[in-house]
């Protein structure tokens, strides 16, 4: 695990080493892992860690509760899990839905605020979450109303068919995006894009957050 965490680290600063503005976070996904895999993880210097299902997370966030973990969920939302997913993690990068803004935002403990991200569907792809960007200043204007929600950014999650010419001009789109938002909210916005297979293409596009997997745990079985 050491060497390829210190590989993806070698590559962030390879890539973004010629924009001083392109700050990247790594977030380490670690589903279908053990606590083990990601305490080791944590003492390789990882801080943040990704989840996509929530009954498997939890006994895993009950575990590490003594480290300085920054939880990221990044799997699709449903209704009932809100409340749990509202109280154990520090980011949400797939919000998609009006109803599931309102429901994280009513179940945020008090004295904290949850990062959320947009999940943006840029390819139309009808297999996956994401609202079209056409809807993002509404979905916006609704979100700026819910005070326990910090809006962060973009999270673009590309169709699994998608080649690596397609990858680059959607990443290009969603890096324009991100820079228009970023202008009009007169702050700088998180850009969530690339994962172990395409995260080099997905940093030279400007993405400030990339979800490792495999690059960094191996295989999942």
């Amino acid at each position: 695990m050491k060497d390829k965490i210190e590989k993806v680290l070698i590559d962030i600063q390879e890539i973004t080493n010629n924009n001083k503005n392109q700050k990247v976070t790594l977030v380490a996904v670690s589903k279908k892992k053990p606590a083990s895999e990601i305490f080791k993880a944590t003492k390789l210097g990882v801080k943040n860690f990704g989840e996509n299902y929530l009954q498997e997370s939890l006994p895993k966030i009950t575990t590490l509760k003594d480290e300085k973990i920054i939880w990221h969920f990044i799997g699709k939302i449903q209704s009932n899990k809100c409340k749990d997913i509202a109280e154990n993690f520090e980011w949400v990068h797939t919000l998609d839905r009006l109803k599931i803004a309102e429901r994280l935002n009513k179940y945020v403990p008090k004295g904290k605020k949850l990062n959320v991200l947009i999940q943006i569907n840029l390819d139309d792809d009808e297999n996956k979450g994401g609202i079209h960007k056409e809807k993002l200043d509404d979905f916006l204007n609704e979100l700026r109303i819910l005070e326990n929600l910090n809006f962060k950014g973009l999270m673009i999650m590309p169709s699994v068919k998608a080649k690596e010419n397609e990858l680059v001009l959607l990443y290009k789109e969603a890096s324009l995006l991100a820079d228009k938002l970023s202008l009009s909210e007169k702050n700088k916005i998180e850009l969530s894009m690339g994962m172990s297979q395409d995260f080099k293409i997905a940093l030279k596009e400007g993405s400030t957050i990339i979800r490792i997997g495999t690059g960094i745990f191996g295989e999942r079985h």
